[in-house]
């Protein structure tokens, strides 16, 4: 981890997220829980820890529970398990694990979590590989809820096929690939700004990591993105993007080599997506925003950012735009252009410093137009810097 001089200033981050009113009961005797749940069988296990299917003898609703033993996981892993209930405590979205309750007794944690179906992964061998159109389904909702958790600082550092879960859709019972991203032991949220927010540990999973983790230099949440791409390749073409025999030559591979590309088997959109996701250097890597916006995932629906002009940039920056003490952004002032309220972006600008293509267009296309603006106003400044290896099948 990152950390600072003590005698040093570090400006903070605030979060953006509150905690939900999720009830984290503390016991005495673990005969409370048999009280109130019927524990059915074994349904996943970790090195420190089971996840059993449980129902709630009072309502009969179904739960699964994550039960951390505090003595056998240590001081390390208790600290990443009381952060993960601190992230799930706090984000909501449909496509996120949603944590229910929270039991905590002198030797245990029990977290409740809703019940789903199957992972990803499991599916993904009995059907691989899927259709474009299922593949996208998919996509969008796993883009979704990484964008999410970005916005909010949060990085997931563990996005995998088998931390995908298949849940029951309620307002449509025969989608049978609704998702849930689960397992945020290795998430954190990021501290600081620009440089200072860079994480540095190395975790993950090695067929999942991104080449800045696995050359152990600093890193930012765009390696959320390349467990991304390296989901959507095996989604599409049956495949891990890079496969070796053992770890050291998988490293290897995924830092010096490119994955094949089976390009009559998918559009040419979808290529560039792949290959947009799965760059080696995380600077000119696609973020989650640019990847919902990209021409496969919306179906070809919408332009590519190359075709937008600088009227577009204008509307899709608005909230970075705004002059001080007034409702109306520069922009408008300036050409009375109609600028729809869009609340979700966030500066052009990626962590580690570098500036999206989106706002490369922009100052390129802008250094055009400020002669023509430059008698009227001045703009504000507009940026600001802010293990194991699966086997081949």
């Amino acid at each position: 981890m990152i950390t600072s001089d003590e005698n040093s200033f570090k400006l903070q981050r605030t979060s953006s997220l509150k905690e939900r009113d999720v009830r984290h009961v503390r016991i005495d005797d673990v005969k409370y829980l048999y009280e109130i749940f019927e524990f059915k069988e074994e349904i996943g296990h970790g090195t420190f820890g089971i996840v059993v299917s449980a129902i709630e003898k009072q309502t009969n609703a179904q739960y699964a529970i994550k039960i951390v033993n505090k003595y056998s996981a240590g001081a390390a892993k208790l600290k990443e398990t009381q952060r993960e209930i601190k992230i799930l405590k706090s984000v909501l979205h449909p496509n996120i694990i949603l944590l229910e309750k929270v039991f905590e007794s002198t030797k245990k944690i029990y977290m409740v979590f809703e019940r789903c179906r199957e992972t990803l992964f499991c599916k993904y061998n009995l059907f691989k590989p899927f259709t474009e159109k299922i593949s996208r389904k998919i996509m969008r909702q796993l883009v979704g809820a990484v964008y999410y958790l970005h916005k909010h600082d949060i990085v997931h550092r563990d996005i995998k096929m088998e931390n995908i879960l298949l849940a029951d859709n309620i307002d449509d019972p025969s989608d049978e690939y609704f998702i849930k991203l689960t397992d945020f032991g290795l998430s954190i949220i990021k501290s600081g700004y620009g440089i200072q927010s860079m994480l540095s540990d190395r975790v993950g999973t090695i067929i999942y990591m991104s080449p800045e983790i696995l050359r152990s230099r600093t890193y930012s949440e765009l390696c959320d993105v390349w467990a991304i791409g390296v989901i959507l390749f095996m989604l599409l073409f049956g495949r891990y993007p890079f496969y070796a025999k053992n770890d050291e030559h998988l490293v290897q591979k995924i830092c010096d080599t490119e994955p094949e590309y089976s390009v009559s088997q998918v559009n040419s959109d979808c290529i560039d997506l792949l290959k947009s996701t799965l760059l080696k250097d995380p600077v000119k890597r696609i973020t989650a925003l640019e990847i919902l916006k990209h021409p496969w995932l919306v179906d070809n629906k919408m332009k590519s950012r190359k075709d937008e002009t600088i009227i577009d940039y204008m509307k899709k920056w608005r909230s970075e735009m705004m002059l001080p003490g007034e409702e109306s952004d520069w922009i408008s002032a300036i050409l009375d252009i109609n600028v729809p309220e869009i609340s979700t972006l966030h500066s052009p600008t990626n962590i580690n410093g570098r500036v999206s293509q989106t706002s490369i267009g922009f100052l390129s296309q802008y250094s055009n137009l400020t002669s023509a603006v430059s008698s009227i106003a001045k703009p504000p400044s507009v940026f600001t810097l802010t293990k194991d290896q699966p086997k081949e099948k």
